[in-house]
């Protein structure tokens, strides 16, 4: 097995034998390449990952907005910006949404930390921005960046 593998847009990526993986860091953004499925052409994912690279600022907003529009309700209902054992909290205000993140703050507040190009599909990791008590958000994207899916 190779020990490396270069990109000329992202960098080297070396071999983690362990994991069975190409890791390459690229700024804030871990990058990996999953070969865990030996079928898989190293050559095709670093084309992959190297296209995903090219807009990566267009597909960082895009994302964000599916990520928000997945899991704005989850954080509001479940993770509230207010202390429930506060006597003096206004419940008209909280049921009224009052208390409410929005969805630009929401998207703001997530920042992407890491992009795993996989055979089927792209998984990325986000900080969340302490929206979930600094629980990595999980994002699963197709490989034409659809979000499949979104979980703390």
């Amino acid at each position: 097995m190779e020990k490396s593998i270069k990109s000329e847009l992202i960098g080297v990526f070396a071999y983690d034998e362990d994991c069975k993986t190409f890791k390459a860091s690229n700024g804030e953004i871990l990058w990996t390449l999953n070969i865990r499925n030996e079928l898989v052409d190293k050559n095709e994912m670093i084309k992959r990952a190297e296209k995903l690279f090219t807009f990566l600022e267009n597909f960082e907003q895009k994302a964000k907005i599916a990520i928000t529009e997945k899991l704005i309700n989850y954080k509001n209902d479940f993770w509230p910006e207010y202390d429930e054992d506060d006597e003096n909290l206004n419940w008209d205000a909280v049921d009224a949404g009052e208390y409410d993140i929005t969805k630009e703050e929401f998207a703001e507040a997530i920042t992407l930390y890491a992009i795993e190009i996989r055979a089927d599909d792209i998984y990325c990791e986000y900080y969340d921005g302490d929206l979930f008590g600094g629980h990595r958000i999980h994002a699963y994207f197709d490989n034409d960046y659809k979000l499949l899916n979104a979980d703390v």
